[in-house]
């Protein structure tokens, strides 16, 4: 292979980008990539990977040549780094993955119930996390506080007015009281409070 030849053709495609140009240099180049096999089995991947792994090298190599030095020199080094490279990640995966048998007679399987209801087990899941914090927030209440709480948990559209009218008192304690239980609901032990009301 003669080095000026492969070097004023690199040149000329960067210019001219034809594909005359590059099926000459890639000719050239391919000429020495014959055990593409051998390479694929000792940096443990394959022939077709190689070749691509190669050929994307070429590439860049193509667009990187300044002109100075052999531009063949050049390839062999990108292509020796880039095969290294390979050979590291096919060398990383293969340590964490596992061999699967074709027996599937001991292979576990889940068979999940038919009866099992994902949605209905969140929300119930849900609503026992807000009464356990309602209970948390009652605990040393007075009977007013816990009176209004539980109108307003089970009253179909609770607003103070209504849950006033229901318990024979101003809207304004029925705020006071939710106001004073919002005082100690503590964010950074339970989270956001919006989480909380979703499910009711």
């Amino acid at each position: 292979m003669n080095n000026e030849k492969l070097n004023s053709l690199v040149t000329q495609y960067q210019s001219d980008r034809s594909d005359e140009t590059f099926a000459e240099l890639y000719g050239i180049v391919s000429q020495s990539w014959r055990s593409l096999h051998t390479v694929a089995c000792s940096v443990l991947s394959n022939e077709s990977d190689i070749r691509a792994s190669y050929e994307d090298t070429l590439l860049t190599c193509i667009e990187v040549y300044d002109g100075r030095g052999n531009f063949i020199n050049l390839l062999n080094r990108s292509i020796w780094r880039k095969r290294n490279d390979i050979y590291k990640v096919a060398k990383g995966r293969k340590k964490y993955e596992a061999i699967i048998d074709d027996d599937d007679s001991t292979a576990a399987t889940f068979e999940p119930a038919d009866d099992f209801n994902l949605e209905e087990h969140v929300t119930a899941k849900k609503k026992a996390d807000q009464r356990q914090l309602i209970d948390f927030l009652l605990e040393g209440a007075d009977a007013n506080t816990t009176a209004i709480v539980n109108a307003f948990l089970n009253h179909p559209k609770p607003t103070a007015t209504a849950i006033a009218k229901e318990l024979g008192c101003h809207h304004s304690k029925v705020l006071r009281a939710l106001n004073r239980l919002a005082a100690k609901f503590n964010t950074k032990q339970f989270g956001d409070h919006r989480d909380y009301l979703v499910a009711l």
